[in-house]
């Protein structure tokens, strides 16, 4: 049996996957999961979606760029930002095809000792109970709003016997404590790609190749 192989959020940074993936090794028999967030802001979302839909051991959570897509795709009344705008044209007559992909993406992960989600949960509340917008948005436990950056992050009050590997927050470092692995390292940002492989715990990473976004905050 094969590892299992964790990436942080992608955004569409094609080339930086298939690097990180190199340097794994990662081989048919390993597992591949995604922290969600694989396309948007980088420049490579058509070759991503068309690296991952044909994946068969790779598997993804539902990321809040990917949910925000798929709610303009259902005809929901979204913001969409340039980067979202951008995807769709980049994607053009397959855009629909990959909102079929992404509406199918699980909203967490269950891999026994450990959990994989994009965001979040809610320390206080049982997984069943989590909302998507918690599962994809969540950062602090005071804001009133899942994506509020106000108050205290959640992961420092999760006290729960699963580790939980998330993205969606960006680490200069990863994070790497007894229950939580944060490995959402900016890479769209010009920082760096990262991925945990388990069950041996150890991260691997590699640099951007330029800076394709700006941070929002």
């Amino acid at each position: 049996m094969g590892r299992t192989i964790v990436i942080g959020d992608v955004h569409g940074c094609y080339l930086e996957l298939m690097e990180l993936l190199d340097q794994i090794g990662a081989s048919q028999d390993d597992r591949l999961f995604s922290v969600g967030d694989l396309i948007t802001k980088g420049p490579g979302n058509r070759e991503v979606f068309e690296f991952v839909r044909t994946k068969k051991n790779f598997q993804s959570v539902l990321g809040n760029h990917e949910y925000l897509l798929l709610q303009h795709h259902r005809g929901r009344a979204v913001e969409l930002e340039p980067a979202h705008l951008q995807t769709i044209a980049e994607l053009g007559s397959d855009f629909k095809d990959c909102m079929a992909w992404v509406s199918r993406l699980p909203h967490y992960i269950d891999l026994g000792d450990y959990l994989v989600v994009h965001a979040g949960i809610r320390p206080d509340r049982p997984l069943e109970e989590q909302t998507v917008d918690d599962l994809t948005q969540l950062r602090t436990l005071d804001g009133l709003q899942p994506g509020s950056r106000e108050g205290m992050p959640w992961f420092d009050r999760y006290r729960g016997g699963q580790v939980v590997i998330f993205g969606h927050w960006v680490f200069d470092t990863p994070l790497f404590r007894d229950n939580v692995i944060g490995i959402d390292t900016g890479c769209v940002y010009g920082c760096r790609l990262t991925a945990v492989v388990l069950p041996e715990g150890r991260l691997v990473s590699v640099p951007a190749h330029r800076v394709y976004a700006q941070k929002g905050w």
